[in-house]
């Protein structure tokens, strides 16, 4: 069995969407024959790098839409990951055309959707897995074979017949309590301040860290702590966050190696985000004893299990919960997180879980589209359309 994991984001941004596809790399490498196709950084034998046009790159710096300013920023961040996905999937097809592989999993919606068309140029056809990382309904999923979802809930909402469940996990050697920390220290941040901390990138269109910053500027006693990749939005929510609060805001981007430490030097863990399809950086929290105050959704709820769940649409519900926090409560909590997390989450609790998915897609059997007078109909039906369109 032949395993292709495909992310076009690895090596160009350290979201979570990355970092599940580099632990789930690592967890698999050395029981079963898996290669990374990855989008930048180093290659070795079992990890490929696939030329393509990152996100990021300074010549999509001048995207031009015709939408409404509110949506721009979030509209240009769309473009250039549908520009980074295609040159990516266009890119992999040749070493997956020669690599003769038995499973290409993917995790961008449109990287799986055009190599999935692509299908049958290969000599053994592969089993497509998409990684629903978006929470995208049954009636918008890309074409794949099967589709791997990360909570029960998304499962309820997800094309059943073909459908898995395996959650995101954390690495507990590395995400635990008690790891030590010299993080208050280098920021300046005073040891008995109660630290607050938000993982996530710094915009206002998913994350809302201005959301976060205006309501922990009204807890008197609380230093805020982001940590998060910057986008066009970072500018104005960093000048936001000084103007608020001043010198109890810390904003910084970090490895995500370096990660535990910014967690241990916290006290409680806030996502800003009204959804959220799973949220690694929950469970990072939680492993590493952390109270998490999250949006009161039922994925949410099902993910977290204990944590505080609020209203995040409601101005003040934040800052009611921090500034009206129990002690006994965040005890429970900072107790419980991390058995939730060892018992659910840990990757080594997954691994058998995925051996055993992939070895059953493998062996699978699926079938190319064959002509038949149903597809010659539907043919001509096309054919007849496109040439009444071009004469109107």
């Amino acid at each position: 069995m032949k395993v292709a994991l495909l992310c076009s984001g690895l090596g160009h941004v350290n979201r979570g969407h990355e970092i599940f596809a580099r632990d789930l790399f690592n967890l698999l490498h050395d029981s079963i024959d898996i290669t990374l196709f990855k989008g930048g950084g180093s290659p070795t034998a079992r990890e490929v790098v696939i030329d393509n046009v990152p996100r990021n790159a300074a010549c999509l710096s001048d995207i031009h839409l015709a939408v409404s300013p509110r949506w721009k920023v979030a509209m240009q961040e769309q473009e250039r990951l549908r520009i980074e996905t295609e040159t990516f999937a266009h890119g992999a097809l040749r070493p997956l055309l020669e690599g003769g592989y038995d499973v290409i999993h993917c995790l961008e919606q449109e990287v799986c959707e055009r190599l999935y068309g692509f299908r049958h140029l290969f000599a053994r056809t592969p089993k497509f897995i998409f990684s629903n990382g978006g929470a995208i309904p049954a009636a918008k999923l890309p074409s794949s074979d099967f589709v791997q979802e990360h909570t029960e809930y998304n499962l309820q909402h997800s094309a059943r017949h073909k459908a898995f469940c395996i959650p995101h996990g954390v690495d507990t050697t590395r995400f635990h309590p008690g790891i030590p920390t010299d993080f208050r220290a280098r920021h300046g941040i005073p040891a008995d301040a109660f630290v607050v901390i938000s993982v996530g990138t710094i915009c206002y269109w998913h994350k809302r860290m201005d959301y976060v910053i205006r309501e922990l500027a009204q807890v008197p006693d609380a230093h805020l702590v982001i940590v998060g990749q910057e986008c066009a939005d970072t500018p104005e929510i960093i000048a936001l966050g000084k103007q608020l609060m001043a010198d109890h805001i810390t904003f910084t981007k970090l490895p995500h190696d370096e990660l535990p430490q910014a967690y241990a030097a916290a006290d409680v863990f806030v996502l800003g985000s009204l959804f959220e399809t799973f949220g690694i950086v929950y469970i990072e929290a939680m492993a590493m004893g952390l109270p998490v105050f999250c949006t009161d959704h039922p994925n949410q709820r099902s993910i977290v299990r204990n944590g505080v769940f609020l209203n995040l649409k409601q101005p003040g519900a934040l800052r009611d919960a921090l500034a009206q926090r129990d002690p006994a409560l965040m005890r429970q909590l900072r107790e419980r997180g991390p058995e939730i997390v060892r018992d659910a989450y840990s990757l080594d609790r997954l691994k058998s879980a995925y051996i055993e998915q992939y070895n059953r897609i493998s062996q699978t059997q699926v079938r190319l589209p064959v002509h038949s007078l149903r597809t010659q109909l539907r043919d001509n039906m096309r054919n007849l359309l496109r040439r009444l369109s071009h004469r109107a």
